[in-house]
C-alpha cells in the first residue's frame, strides 16, 4: 500500500471528475456564476485570451477546449502528473471544485511544509515521504476529510451541501451503498495500482552471472 508510483493518469481521472460536473449551470448562490461542465465563464474567456481567440459564451465550449482547459487550470497547476496514484486525483478535484490554492494549501499543510498554494519540489518530495511512511491511502482520505471540513464552513453550505457531500464521501456521506465518491475511487486507484505492480526479481549470484 506504500508505494509510490507516478505516471500521468489525466485521461484516467478527468472523467471521474466531469461526472459530477453537470452540464450548463447559472445558479444564483454559486460564486462560479455561469458554469458549462465546470468551466467557469471567467476561465472560459482567460483560456480563450491565452489563446488569441475572441471571448465566446462558455455554452459554446467545444470537447477539446474542455480538455485542455482542466489540464492547464486544474492538473496542472497542482502538478497532479508529479503525485501518487489517488492523491492525484483527490487533489485535482478538491482544486476543481474548490480552487487550486485552497487544494494546493490543504495538501500542504498535511505532508507538513510551507502552505504557500503553490506546489513544488519540496511538496512533491513531502508527498512522496509521507506515503512511503504512513501509507498512499491515508493521505487520500486525509485530504478528502479536511475538504469536507472546508466545504462543510461554507455559507452556501446549505444549497450545495449535500451535492458536496456525495461528491467527495459517496458511501460514506449516508448515501446508497453502491454510491462512489472522491475518496471511494481514490481508493480503489490505489489498490489497483499497488496489486498490479510487479515483484522485483530476486538476484542470486547465478541469475546475475547468467544475466552478464
Amino acid at each position: 500500500m506504500n508505494t509510490v508510483a507516478r505516471t500521468d493518469r489525466f485521461d484516467l481521472c478527468l472523467p471521474l471528475t466531469l461526472a459530477y460536473e453537470g452540464g450548463w449551470s447559472n445558479h444564483p448562490n454559486d460564486p462560479g456564476k455561469a458554469t458549462m461542465r465546470g468551466v467557469t465563464q471567467v476561465v472560459y474567456d482567460d483560456f480563450r485570451a491565452m489563446q488569441g481567440e475572441p471571448g465566446q459564451s462558455v455554452k459554446r465550449i467545444s470537447e477539446q477546449e474542455l480538455v485542455a482547459v482542466y489540464r492547464w487550470r486544474y492538473w496542472d497547476a497542482v502538478r497532479a502528473g508529479s503525485l501518487p496514484v489517488g492523491v492525484d486525483y483527490a487533489t485535482f478535484d478538491f482544486a476543481v471544485n474548490s480552487g487550486v490554492r485552497r487544494a494546493a494549501r490543504i495538501l500542504q499543510e498535511l505532508v507538513g511544509v510551507t502552505a504557500d498554494g503553490a506546489i513544488g519540489p519540496m511538496t512533491i518530495g513531502a508527498v512522496a515521504a509521507f506515503c512511503r511512511a504512513r501509507g498512499i491511502a491515508v493521505l487520500s482520505d486525509a485530504l478528502c476529510d479536511a475538504r469536507i471540513r472546508f466545504l462543510r464552513g461554507l455559507p452556501t453550505y446549505g444549497t450545495f451541501g449535500k451535492g458536496w457531500e456525495r461528491r467527495v464521501l459517496g458511501a460514506k456521506a449516508g448515501s446508497q451503498v453502491d454510491d462512489s465518491g472522491v475518496a471511494d475511487r481514490a481508493l480503489r486507484m490505489i489498490q489497483a495500482e499497488v496489486v498490479t505492480v510487479p515483484a522485483a526479481p530476486v538476484i542470486t549470484p547465478k541469475t546475475y552471472m547468467a544475466a552478464a
